[in-house]
């Protein structure tokens, strides 16, 4: 019974049996290692089960929405389901521990993206401890440095170009910020882009052979697509053609990195799960023009916006919830209302505490010079 423990701000639980489901669930919490005990006398704040206690049979199932998902509810529960097996969906803003049961042999990572990592992210700011912030972060001198933002903005890149220029890697896309102004890093893997390369020279030259590999087959893919990509939508179909060449450049030229890789490539040797005061909060803002501006931001309005942001991301995950509401009436509805009002109000406490700037900046861009702005302001 593996616990993993999110530098003191969640306890998850695992009662997976089934080998490949536990490499899979190992690599998903990277770069947190599981102990045989709970850290602590804490109950675990997520429990992922292969049994469903006082399992009922399914009365009602709800086709995909275009979103490829199948539900189905036994009257009480939501379940996720996926070749006759399911997994149960709960509201992680409800209180108790927040419990994925589900069948022996229940494929885990259709669901993980969709609804346990979301839950979990729910789940920090619904117990007070932490919110999890739609931002990268790196270390400085031991402070932390939190780049947030829209998605695509550049918060990726710019802790790269922040770590070419000597700070430490946090945390990538997601970072844990408690009310104390200390954060602390969210198990997820690294996704860096083919074109960022060239102005990442210490990352450039410790790639590993799959990340060469993929990012070359993703240079001759492009010189395949980009013609489809960039040519007018005349009509509905040169549109759709036009739109599948750019999804489908755009996710062949980006690579994932384990957070080991990462930190190797930088040489780093810091425990990956420390706590570290927040220096500053940085909140990307995308403008067409190519200046780089750092302005003093108002830490309400920023808390607002990536308590939003975060909400968006979270979309799928509340998608379920509405799907849970329109099987089952009776359960609370509004859950993403509730969750973004959460994490605002915990934002807000953390920016009493911590200085929060808004850079202005183009994207896609060389990070490094944002990187130089940010670092010019500390």
């Amino acid at each position: 019974m593996p616990f993993f423990d999110l530098s003191g701000r969640l306890l998850i639980q695992s009662l997976e049996g089934d080998d490949r489901t536990v490499r899979y669930l190992g690599r998903q919490m990277a770069p947190f290692e599981s102990s045989a005990e709970p850290p602590d006398d804490r109950p675990p704040d997520v429990v992922l089960s292969p049994s469903i206690e006082d399992a009922r049979p399914i009365l009602e199932q709800q086709g995909p929405a275009n979103d490829d998902l199948t539900t189905g509810t036994d009257g009480r529960h939501l379940f996720l389901l996926s070749d006759g097996r399911r997994l149960s969906v709960p509201d992680s803003l409800e209180p108790g521990p927040i419990l994925f049961d589900h069948d022996p042999g229940f494929p885990l990572w259709r669901a993980f993206r969709t609804a346990v990592r979301p839950a979990m992210q729910v789940a920090l700011a619904a117990c007070g401890r932490a919110v999890a912030v739609h931002a990268a972060a790196v270390t400085i001198d031991g402070g932390a440095v939190v780049v947030a933002g829209w998605s695509e903005s550049g918060k990726t890149e710019t802790a790269l170009g922040l770590m070419e220029r000597g700070a430490s890697f946090l945390s990538d896309k997601w970072t844990l910020l408690g009310t104390d102004a200390l954060a602390s890093a969210f198990p997820i893997s690294i996704g860096i882009r083919r074109w960022v390369l060239r102005y990442l020279p210490t990352l450039r030259s410790s790639l590993t052979r799959p990340a060469r590999v993929q990012f070359a087959a993703a240079g001759l893919a492009s010189l395949v697509l980009e013609p489809l990509a960039g040519r007018s939508a005349r009509n509905r179909v040169a549109a759709l053609a036009s739109d599948g060449a750019r999804q489908a450049m755009a996710l062949g030229d980006r690579a994932a990195f384990e957070v080991d890789e990462l930190r190797a490539a930088y040489g780093q040797i810091d425990d990956p799960a420390r706590l570290a005061p927040v220096r500053l909060v940085v909140a990307l803002r995308t403008v067409p023009d190519g200046d780089i501006r750092v302005s003093p931001a108002d830490p309400g309005e920023v808390a607002a916006r990536l308590a939003r942001s975060a909400g968006y991301e979270r979309r799928h995950y509340f998608e379920l919830l509405q799907r849970a509401g329109y099987a089952i009436p009776s359960r609370p509805a509004a859950s993403q209302d509730r969750a973004i009002a959460a994490d605002e109000a915990l934002l807000r406490a953390a920016f009493e505490r911590a200085r929060v700037v808004t850079v202005d900046a183009p994207f896609p861009t060389d990070p490094r010079p944002v990187a130089d702005a940010i670092l010019a302001v500390l």
